[in-house]
């Protein structure tokens, strides 16, 4: 369902279904568009991917909040392994008390799939975190360790104005898209 989004928002179609239709998608439009244009991009995809009635439903019912952090949480867990892999929740403190509100991921598959900081950074992190702050009412921070290609997604925080993940260059020989992004790729 994403796949076909994700093709419809670029205007692209590969014929392709499910994971590997994403993937491929995902790894045309870092090719062919510019770093501005791919978050749109995918954030249209995002838009598109959810009826408004629901995203505003989420919206005015789940506020900012231990329950909404530690629920958007477990859903992460539950609905999305199929794109990052095998995830847990994890806790963290939030103002001065633990809460369930990490998302662990040990080997993201979309990064493993792509081997591509630029793609990591462009086509999921920062229109994900546009997207759930912006639609959904929540912020996010996504912190990938381009090390081990783990990932955590912190709910309940801000990402930073001076993101570490942004400044990673990209892995120069395994690098499926090949192409600048601000990082070095």
């Amino acid at each position: 369902y994403l796949s076909r989004k994700l093709q419809q928002a670029s205007g692209i179609k590969n014929g392709k279904h499910g994971y590997q239709g994403l993937i491929e998608a995902a790894v045309t439009i870092s090719r062919i568009f510019r770093l501005d244009t791919q978050c749109e991009i995918v954030a249209s995809a995002l838009e598109r991917a959810m009826p408004s009635y629901i995203v505003t439903m989420i919206k005015v019912m789940m506020p900012p909040s231990r329950f909404s952090r530690e629920y958007f949480a477990a859903f992460t867990t539950i609905f999305f392994p199929w794109l990052v892999g095998p995830c847990e929740v994890r806790e963290s403190e939030v103002d001065g008390t633990r809460e369930k509100n990490v998302v662990y991921i040990p080997k993201c598959r979309f990064l493993e799939s792509t081997n591509c900081v630029g793609m990591c950074t462009n086509l999921c992190k920062i229109p994900s975190q546009k997207f759930m702050q912006d639609s959904l009412g929540v912020s996010v921070y996504m912190s990938p360790n381009f090390e081990d290609m783990s990932c955590e997604m912190i709910f309940g925080q801000q990402p930073p104005e001076d993101d570490p993940a942004l400044k990673q260059p990209c892995f120069s020989t395994k690098c499926i898209a090949k192409q600048d992004y601000g990082v070095s790729c």
